[in-house]
């Protein structure tokens, strides 16, 4: 008997149940020596057991819950328990400082009716809970009182919501990206076609799980292909990063994805007595992403753990948004692609080969998967532009988001747009790229979000939260710094007849700390200019990148010089 594709991700976890069983689940890591399994039965029944709980509390298709978990497998089945109910899922950190307040504004963002979280993030909030503005139901409540028998399937379709992700960063203007049923589960079977996922895959990471790649490439991808799904959590990487090379070992992975520097670390960090103790041959994929992708770190990888059986051909640049979730990825058994280019050139929009001074080195980040159009268009005339020629990138492909939740004017101005002759919808990326010999290669961002280890971080918020330090300081540019050192440059308009006492090193001193704090950025170099000399545009907004360049350049008076260029330095007064 023919079965009917799954239309939901629900359909797809109970096909998967069906057919796998426990057989195959996900694996999740508190430790090294802890350890916790979930296989693809289980996880149906815990679903089912959360999600009728869920229903007796008054709560079903239309809602919305936040959702706050401590990592482990409580993310799992509180994903597929609010799915299961037909709920939108609003995931958020369950730690660190303004947890009740990021809680509340979330749940105002998002509508939310309800917030689902472990007994211990409920004892982190306190009496806090109280003032929320959501109920509160815990994952050990809805589990000991559901009764999975007594579920029924709620009336959601591929068109229903299943993921509000709101974008990191942007603090004070947040927008809810609508992930639905129908686009998340395209990007389950998309990757998994791209991965070549196959019975006997494994994938093995350990992204955050209330991060939109942590969810689809950790859980849901693995679900509703019916693999493997082998996790630990950022905590955990940070303080053993090798444990994550480990795990690849030890369970015979297939796949795995970071960010840039989490392979520097590895290569930085590894003794010779680990190496000695990995075998990273099973490796087919190794997909870097969230973060620009750079030759030098790649390399030094590479030479590193060649004594694993690590291929230089599973390295796979790869490039993904929340709005589109992964979009290109280098081809299978191809080695990565890098190539140099005229800097000169490049900056007034054209991608020409050159090699030695003037020079500068980009990493492909592939070709589209499956099902994935890819335009390069001119972002004023709206028009495709040839090869060779650098624009805004534009995504076609069943995986895009539909748009952003309850933001028409910022929905309209990404989503729904069309090229002459070509009857797709195409979303507007924002990033600066452009093609070459059927390479995809990114150059810049339109819409300067600054991505430092795989987090999205709105210059907007640095700038505000820099200006409100003192009355002496006025409006601030931000911006990524390149280098082998991920970090951000800030310069900030400074009134020297306010400072009353305050000299500009401690000005200066007090941006670096708190911005360096608060972003949990590795490194920020702080210049102070005076008033009026950011450039604007007509409407009086900052411009960034001709900031960073008149600094580069020497062009820009710098009243505090620490931390600048020696060029930049020399124009002090």
């Amino acid at each position: 008997m023919t079965r009917t594709p799954p239309e939901t991700l629900v359909d797809a976890l109970q096909s998967t149940a069906l057919t796998r069983g426990d057989d195959r689940g996900i694996v999740f890591y508190a430790s090294p020596d802890s350890s916790d399994y979930r296989g693809y039965a289980s996880l149906d029944e815990h679903a089912r057991t959360i999600a009728q709980a869920i229903a007796v509390a008054g709560y079903g298709p239309g809602d919305a819950a936040v959702v706050a978990l401590q990592p482990g497998l409580a993310w799992a089945d509180g994903l597929y328990g609010a799915l299961y109910a037909g709920l939108a899922m609003v995931p958020t950190p369950a730690a660190g400082p303004g947890l009740a307040g990021r809680i509340t504004g979330l749940a105002v963002a998002s509508k939310a009716a309800v917030l689902i979280a472990d007994a211990s993030v409920v004892d982190l909030l306190g009496d806090a809970a109280d003032d929320l503005g959501v109920a509160v139901l815990t994952i050990e409540s809805l589990l000991a009182t559901g009764d999975a028998a007594a579920w029924e399937k709620p009336a959601i379709d591929a068109g229903s919501t299943a993921l509000l992700m709101f974008t990191s960063g942007s603090t004070g203007d947040p927008k809810g990206v609508i992930g639905t049923h129908g686009g998340l589960l395209a990007s389950s079977y998309v990757v998994a076609e791209a991965m070549n996922f196959g019975p006997e895959s494994t994938f093995v990471g350990w992204l955050p799980m209330h991060h939109a790649m942590g969810l689809c490439l950790e859980v849901l991808t693995p679900a509703t292909a019916g693999v493997q799904s082998v996790a630990t959590s950022p905590e955990q990487f940070q303080r053993r990063p090798l444990f994550w090379l480990q795990l690849i070992s030890d369970h015979r992975g297939t796949a795995t994805a970071a960010g840039n520097f989490a392979f520097g670390l590895c290569a930085q960090l590894a003794t010779d007595e680990q190496i000695a103790a990995l075998d990273l041959s099973s490796l087919e994929w190794t997909i870097s992403g969230s973060e620009p992708v750079r030759p030098e770190t790649v390399q030094a990888f590479l030479d590193r753990f060649a004594s694993t059986g690590l291929r230089s051909s599973t390295i796979a640049p790869a490039l993904g948004m929340t709005e589109a979730m992964l979009i290109t990825m280098k081809p299978y058994d191809d080695d990565f692609v890098t190539r140099y280019f005229d800097a000169g050139l490049l900056e007034t929009g054209e991608l020409v080969a050159a090699e030695g001074d003037g020079s500068i080195e980009l990493v492909s980040v592939g070709h589209p998967l499956p099902r994935t159009t890819l335009k390069i268009v001119d972002p004023d005339r709206l028009v495709e532009v040839s090869d060779g020629q650098v624009g805004e990138l534009w995504i076609s492909s069943p995986v895009v988001s539909p748009g952003y939740f309850e933001r028409p004017e910022a929905t309209a101005e990404t989503f729904g747009f069309h090229l002459a002759g070509d009857d797709r919808s195409y979303m507007r990326s924002g990033d600066l790229a452009a093609t070459l010999d059927g390479e995809l290669y990114v150059t810049g961002r339109l819409k300067e979000v600054i991505i430092i280890r795989g987090r999205n971080i709105y210059p907007q918020d640095i700038e505000a939260a820099a200006a409100a330090l003192s009355p002496a300081l006025g409006i601030a540019a931000a911006f990524e710094l390149s280098g082998p050192r991920p970090g951000v440059g800030v310069v900030v308009e400074v009134d020297e007849e306010l400072t009353e006492g305050v000299t500009l090193d401690e000005l200066s001193s007090l941006v670096t700390e708190t911005v360096t704090k608060r972003f949990s950025i590795p490194s920020v170099t702080v210049s102070l200019t005076p008033i009026g000399s950011l450039p604007r545009t007509p409407t009086g907004k900052i411009r960034r990148k001709p900031t960073r360049q008149q600094l580069d350049n020497a062009e820009l008076v710098v009243l505090h010089p620490a931390g600048v260029p020696a060029a930049a330095s020399a124009s002090a007064r």
